[in-house]
């Protein structure tokens, strides 16, 4: 038995008979959701680990570390660095010093310890104090020079504490246990710089045989840090809330607001559109529940596909509203997104019949959107539902006394979901 022979071929529909007959009910409902193509599009592969589907080297390395590995084979690699290397990037100074302490911390500077190990013919001991190996740590915490910078520096240090013989143990201190750091990310402390002047008055006494005054150096280095900072604060701006009104909302015209209501637990899903006219008056709505798509974004083109379809036939409304920016990149660029293609594809054909279709951004006004129905905003929704008798509603709705005034509030955002317990 091949897919295909679980096909309705004439609805274009999963068989619900042969399902149950053949396949574990377990299975039935995510089955259910997988969208069918009437065009007999070809099978594809998608990345199930990002929401378009398209696979990218850096994904694919992200997906190895991080999910394929078993917790032995975790725990065998621990310690790791990779937290230090990490936040090396996350410093508050320049992209070179970030560089540079990143570089330190992998091993990747041309201390005579590294040029060595890479079979490269130099002297092995440190150019400033004579030292028989020039490591890291050497070279930028306990070489003279360097440990006199670090004592005139205002970093706290204490011999059995910072520094000692470890470059990875001085980094944690200097990243997030001196001075009892609240926020390491916020540490406007000058030691990356230090770190870097370090390194450069290594080099100038290597290259060009040039001594740096390790208190010259410190000065030159806090007053740095102060630059940079001072240079890259940015100025707050008061903002005066003159206008309380939305201007988008006040813009809406003939246009169709659609929405849906998704959770990964619930056997079905709910979704709904209203069409108001240019004046802002509603003419016609619909809510109705389906089976549960394989995602929120699924459901989202469900909702769109079955808008258009009722104003192509119902009005000649050419102007859609969505609050899921995700759904208009897919309209945009339907190409980029591979595990949406075949709901797309009835997108793409719909389109035919909207010479000049359009899809918006929409948020409703703030009023409506809070989250919190009161009791006096759902008591003259109900009035304005039984004063108005010109409204249609297209769908099926299976909350029997609340499903019109739920409708209305569609007006401006669905936030009741629409999943009946029987399916309807």
């Amino acid at each position: 038995m091949r897919v295909s022979d679980l096909i309705n071929q004439e609805s274009k529909d999963w068989d619900v008979n042969l399902l149950e007959k053949y396949v574990n009910r377990v299975d039935i409902p995510l089955i259910r959701s997988l969208a069918i193509s009437s065009t007999h599009r070809r099978d594809t592969f998608y990345w199930s680990y990002i929401r378009n589907g398209q696979y990218t080297v850096k994904l694919g390395y992200w997906v190895a570390r991080n999910l394929l590995k078993t917790e032995e084979e975790k725990e065998v690699v621990e310690p790791s660095i990779i937290e230090l290397q990490a936040f090396a990037w996350k410093l508050k100074a320049p992209k070179k010093i970030c560089h540079l302490i990143w570089q330190l911390l992998t091993g990747h500077v041309a201390v005579t310890r590294n040029l060595a190990r890479r079979n490269m013919k130099c002297d092995n001991y440190c150019p400033r104090c004579g030292e028989p190996e020039e490591s890291v740590t050497d070279a930028i915490f306990e070489c003279p020079p360097a440990l006199q910078a670090w004592s005139l520096s205002s970093t706290p240090a204490s011999p059995n504490l910072f520094p000692v013989s470890s470059v990875y143990t001085n980094m944690d201190y200097l990243f997030w246990r001196k001075n009892s750091i609240i926020d390491p990310e916020q540490d406007r402390d000058p030691y990356p710089w230090i770190i870097w002047y370090i390194w450069k008055a290594r080099n100038n006494k290597l290259f060009r045989g040039i001594d740096r005054d390790p208190l010259e150096l410190v000065r030159y280095a806090e007053s740095e840090c102060q630059a940079w900072f001072d240079a890259n604060e940015v100025p707050q701006t008061v903002i005066h809330e003159n206008n309380t009104e939305d201007p988008q909302v006040l813009s809406l015209g003939n246009i169709c607001l659609l929405d849906g209501s998704w959770t990964p637990a619930a056997h079905f899903s709910g979704c709904g559109w209203v069409w108001m006219d240019n004046g802002g008056n509603i003419h016609l709505m619909g809510t109705r529940n389906i089976t549960r798509r394989e995602s929120a974004l699924h459901l989202e083109l469900e909702a769109l596909r079955w808008a258009m379809e009722n104003m192509s036939q119902h009005s000649t409304c050419q102007s859609f509203g969505t609050d899921c920016k995700d759904l208009i990149a897919m309209i945009k660029e339907p190409h980029v997104w591979t595990s949406f293609a075949t709901e797309l594809e009835r997108i793409e054909t719909l389109q035919i019949c909207f010479p000049d279709f359009s899809i918006i951004h929409w948020l409703c006004a703030s009023h409506s959107c809070s989250g919190v129905k009161s009791e006096s905003t759902r008591n003259r929704i109900k009035s304005t539902w039984n004063r108005d008798s010109k409204i249609k509603m297209v769908g099926s709705v299976t909350e029997a006394h609340d499903s019109k005034v739920e409708a209305l509030w569609w007006s401006y955002r669905i936030t009741q979901r629409m999943i009946g317990e029987d399916g309807v």
